[in-house]
């Protein structure tokens, strides 16, 4: 029966050899000694003169067990050499070291058949022992080969992207924020960088091929950001598509959150008017009437203070309860109902697909919101009108952030298995190759 005392070590390689093989004496590793059995060259690399031996090197390298439990080390002993003409020094050269790293290639491959499984780099460390800087250097190669093979697919099928999407995600606390652009058509990540400037967007144009963009026909995005600008001066071609899920989150939190909080205050203000009014009443009668109106009022206030969803949800995907609900309370608030019912009109503007017809229905909108005398929603379309050519062309090209929108959980999980990253270029190209195709399909990260 084969049992790890019986392991016996012999063998050459590359002017090593190893017929040592020893255990720790709690038998949990193992190390195999290779000793250097004569000079790599006897003669200088640089000059060609004679060389002399003038010192001796250890090195110790991670390999894969060659028993369960049991970690192995392979400890090469070499020299050192010193050229006598020209005084170049240089080593013996170490077989198997996996470059860049203190493990074997072997080893090296191990770590990856754990990658191409997507199991995450913890695990990886906890199942052999090597540092997770390693695992990592290992992984950054194994994405940089990826990534390289993927662009030279995509050039040599000569594909260019059409429809594109840019947005920010928070890379750190502290308002810390890198740029992100992604081909809706693929779903490929193409560019990640520090930071959501407009200079630090004029990155991606000066680090991309320009003949690679020249077929891009639309690009996504928020109106928060001037990236329109680098648009409109590097693409000249493409039309800047406004996100309708931004503009509506906006409007949700500019417009009918300011209108509906400022309904519920009112109503609150006019409940303590009430109380202390009832509070000084010799009245009994009356004492008891100004404290009834005083808790209507405080109802009323309840009720605005819990419509905010049912504000932002679709007049179409309302139940009936709450459409009977919202339409009570919007019945005794004009205002409110006013906003509302420009949020459900901008709601079909994004449905159209005349450019025409999508023209005249924001120029109306816009109008009718400037005449409401309503301030939060005056503002809001003073903002906006200068935008309209980026709210029109989404009649012809219906494309949204919402697919970069998702993606961001991803990254975000990613972020939280590793506890964050110390080297965001790590960090940017790890993004890059979540996205690729082969890899999307899984659930699990790397």
């Amino acid at each position: 029966m084969l049992i790890h005392d019986n392991i016996k070590i012999e063998g050459s390689c590359q002017g090593f050899e190893a017929k040592s093989l020893s255990y720790s004496p709690d038998g949990d590793k193992s190390v195999v000694i290779f000793n250097s059995i004569g000079r790599n060259s006897a003669h200088c690399l640089e000059c060609g003169g004679a060389v002399h031996i003038y010192d001796k090197q250890q090195v110790n390298l991670k390999d894969m067990p060659l028993w369960k439990g049991i970690d192995l080390m392979l400890c090469f002993l070499g020299h050192r050499y010193r050229c006598v003409k020209c005084g170049k020094t240089y080593a013996d050269k170490i077989p198997l070291r996996c470059p860049g790293t203190r493990i074997t290639y072997r080893a090296a491959e191990w770590i990856k058949s754990f990658l191409k499984n997507k199991i995450s780099v913890r695990a990886i460390q906890e199942i052999t022992g090597i540092h997770w800087e390693t695992i990592r250097y290992i992984q950054k190669g194994f994405i940089d080969d990826a990534l390289a093979r993927r662009q030279q697919e995509l050039k040599e099928a000569g594909y260019k992207p059409k429809m594109l999407a840019v947005d920010e995600f928070a890379i750190h606390k502290g308002h810390s924020y890198a740029t992100c652009v992604m081909d809706l058509e693929t779903g490929e990540v193409l560019w990640v960088g520090n930071g959501r400037s407009m200079a630090d967007f004029e990155k991606f144009f000066e680090e991309t091929d320009p003949s690679f963009l020249s077929a891009v026909m639309a690009v996504a995005m928020d109106m928060n950001a001037s990236y329109n600008r680098l648009i409109e001066k590097y693409l000249p071609h493409a039309e800047i598509v406004y996100d309708r899920y931004h503009m509506q989150a906006q409007y949700g939190k500019d417009v009918l959150g300011v209108v509906r909080l400022e309904e519920a205050r009112k109503h609150n203000s006019v409940a303590k008017e009430i109380k202390e009014r009832s509070e000084h009443s010799d009245n009994k009668e009356a004492r008891l009437s100004l404290k009834a109106q005083a808790k209507s009022e405080m109802a009323q206030y309840s009720s605005l203070k819990k419509l905010r969803w049912t504000l932002l949800m679709s007049g179409a995907n309302l139940s009936d309860n709450r459409t009977e609900q919202l339409n009570s309370i919007l019945v005794e608030h004009a205002e409110l109902a006013v906003c509302y019912a420009m949020k459900e009109e901008m709601i079909k503007l994004f449905s159209l697909v005349s450019a025409d017809e999508a023209l005249t229905g924001w120029t109306k909108w816009f109008k009718a919101a400037k005449e409401s005398g309503i301030s939060a929603l005056v503002h809001f379309a003073e903002l906006k009108e200068k935008r309209i050519r980026g709210l029109v062309a989404h009649a012809f090209f219906p494309i949204s952030t919402g697919k970069l929108e998702g993606y961001n959980n991803k990254i975000k999980v990613a972020k939280r298995i590793a506890y964050g990253y110390r080297n965001e270029d790590y960090f940017f190209s790890l993004i890059r190759f979540l996205s690729l195709p082969s890899i999307r399909s899984s659930p699990e990260i790397p």
